[in-house]
């Protein structure tokens, strides 16, 4: 999967709520910083406990996200993000085997500080939006941990 020229660059990243509000030159430049990786149906992106760093945007395709628990066999279902959608923000995310093909933009986690270390003011406006996402994140993994029966 490739995105065509700049105009469809930045308008695929506007999807992005990690980037709202952002101008289209820093978007464009933002996805230069990364590259198109292309996953089958049921092939893992990133395990639980694997090295991370690297921000990971859904192109196409949709990803299930799990956990899992005592049992390695046995995984809790968490999310299933789909275009738009950012993971590996947190460096480690559990368990993302994608669950039909799907194409990934992967942005190298040094790279993107680097441009952000350049660019403060967009830098303001990423982690706004990112501490709300994660903010929204764990209210939703407390809700469902809260209506477990333990």
């Amino acid at each position: 999967m490739s995105i065509r020229k700049d105009n469809s660059v930045t308008d695929f990243l506007k999807e992005v709520s990690l980037f709202d509000g952002i101008q289209d030159n820093a978007l464009s430049q933002i996805f230069k910083l990364g590259k198109v990786a292309n996953f089958k149906a049921g092939e893992t992106i990133i395990l639980e406990g694997q090295a991370g760093g690297n921000l990971h945007i859904v192109i196409n395709g949709q990803a299930d996200v799990s956990k899992s628990g005592k049992d390695p066999a046995k995984k809790k279902h968490l999310a299933n993000i789909s275009r738009g959608s950012i993971f590996g923000e947190m460096s480690v995310f559990d368990d993302a085997p994608y669950s039909e093909d799907c194409s990934v933009h992967v942005i190298k986690g040094e790279d993107f500080k680097k441009f952000l270390k350049k660019n403060p003011q967009l830098a303001y406006e990423v982690f706004t939006t990112l501490i709300n996402l994660m903010s929204n994140r764990l209210r939703r993994t407390n809700a469902a941990f809260s209506a477990l029966e333990i």
